[in-house]
């Protein structure tokens, strides 16, 4: 079982990280979480290594590769199983994402000013998640771990043990915090 880890708001990550871990989990996570989860002694790999590549292009690339989303968006069907087989691509079974923080909404505020700050990699893999939640374990908001974690505890780590009913509705809320953070970067552009 694999979790990736790739989050701003980095509150209760280190009890996912180290309950997933202790449940026999693999984690990886993006760069500050996986250093942060590191120098805690928690062995975490790197996105980098799951993705196949460095982060790339100032760290706007690290997770919108084929082995990161392929891993997210595969199924348990022949031709799925048989593509990841062929292409190396582990499946991933828990996704713990939130996005990077926007600058507050001002006047006159330029488009150099926030761009870097829009978050491409994060809203695709929750997404992504949300979207092929029978088979991955959604969680856009850190409120949410501790239940996702008694749930997998009560269930010996596997990840069936978190029912399709509690992660229809963790989906639902994964697209209502992209639907709401999309809409706050679509009002950065009319500042």
């Amino acid at each position: 079982m694999l979790a990736v880890l790739a989050v701003s708001d980095k509150r209760n990550i280190d009890t996912l990280a180290i309950g997933l871990l202790r449940l026999g989990w693999d984690v990886v996570a993006t760069e500050g979480t996986q250093k942060q989860l590191a120098d805690a002694g928690h062995p975490v790999g790197r996105i980098a290594d799951l993705a196949g590549a460095p982060t790339l292009l100032g760290g706007r690339v690290k997770t919108l590769t084929l082995s990161v989303m392929g891993g997210i968006l595969a199924r348990d069907t022949p031709a799925d199983l048989a593509e990841i087989a062929a292409y190396d691509i582990t499946r991933v079974d828990l996704v713990a994402c939130n996005y990077y923080l926007l600058p507050e909404r001002q006047q006159g505020i330029d488009f150099a000013a926030f761009r870097e700050k829009i978050d491409v990699g994060g809203p695709a893999m929750l997404r992504g998640a949300a979207k092929n939640c029978e088979h991955v374990i959604p969680l856009g908001d850190p409120d949410d771990y501790d239940e996702v974690l008694a749930l997998l505890e009560s269930g010996a780590g596997s990840p069936s043990a978190v029912p399709l009913s509690r992660r229809l509705a963790l989906a639902e809320k994964a697209f209502r915090i992209s639907a709401a953070y999309d809409d706050s970067v679509r009002a950065l552009f009319q500042a």
